[in-house]
């Protein structure tokens, strides 16, 4: 193999790697115009007519609540608002849309087994980093 092929074949990820974490960094929105939304399958008379499951209605009394007809007939859309002031994160409000959904959908929150592996090595770090801190707003 020449030189310029073994070059490439280190430049190449390399550089895939970088474009990667480049395009994965958000750009941050201001917080009084960001709204989190879910769908879940369920008609929205039947939403409007219980009160919401989980922790979502933990959290109602410091956020604004919408419900809306979801697309297509596609069940209901809850979208959620964090106003000034509020000492609710975004963390807490994805995990309670991601709650709600599971509660009105499945009847349920799901939550995976005991540890993914038993043995701690430096191979599956990245799987328990993600296993330990995924519940904590959805977000690595």
């Amino acid at each position: 193999m020449s030189r310029t092929g073994k070059a490439l074949l280190i430049v190449v990820p390399l550089a895939a790697g970088a474009a990667a974490v480049v395009a994965g960094q958000r750009v941050p929105t201001p917080r009084e115009r960001r709204r989190h939304v879910v769908t879940v399958f369920r008609p929205l008379s039947e939403m409007e007519a219980a009160p919401l499951p989980g922790s979502l209605n933990e959290i109602a009394d410091d956020v604004e609540i919408a419900l809306s007809a979801a697309p297509g007939g596609r069940g209901t859309e809850i979208a959620v608002r964090i106003p000034d002031g509020s000492a609710v994160t975004a963390g807490q409000v994805r995990r309670a849309l991601r709650e709600t959904r599971s509660l009105v959908e499945a009847g349920d929150v799901l939550l995976p087994y005991g540890p993914p592996t038993t043995v701690p090595t430096p191979f599956n770090r990245p799987l328990r980093t993600a296993t330990e801190h995924g519940r904590e707003g959805g977000l690595l």
